[in-house]
């Protein structure tokens, strides 16, 4: 199945350079990856696993809901590393008494 076709099934869409993986898990799951392409290869850049169940019709339905889930955290991840660099300028010690 191509990127464009999972897309036109529901997937959110990803920025150039990063696409969808599907692999086995354990004995009956799977794991959905968004991975970037780089010069030799990928990296992983978020994950999760689902596991089939009476929810879905059939297995398109389940990989892409999955794919959403992924994206989802993934769109979540990229806020929080956000709010940790800003929080990150107040490590250190603070004087109580509010002097250098």
């Amino acid at each position: 199945m191509s990127m464009a076709q999972l897309v036109a099934a529901g997937a959110p869409e990803l920025p150039e350079g990063y696409f969808y993986r599907v692999r086995p898990f354990m004995r009956s799951g799977l794991r959905v990856e968004i991975r970037r392409r780089r010069l030799v290869g990928s990296v992983s850049e978020e994950s999760g696993l689902t596991w089939p169940s009476e929810h879905y019709d059939d297995g398109l339905r389940l990989i892409v809901d999955a794919c959403c889930r992924v994206h989802r955290e993934w769109l979540n991840r990229e806020a929080d590393d956000v709010l940790l660099r800003d929080a990150k300028t107040f490590i250190g010690d603070h004087d109580p008494r509010g002097g250098a």
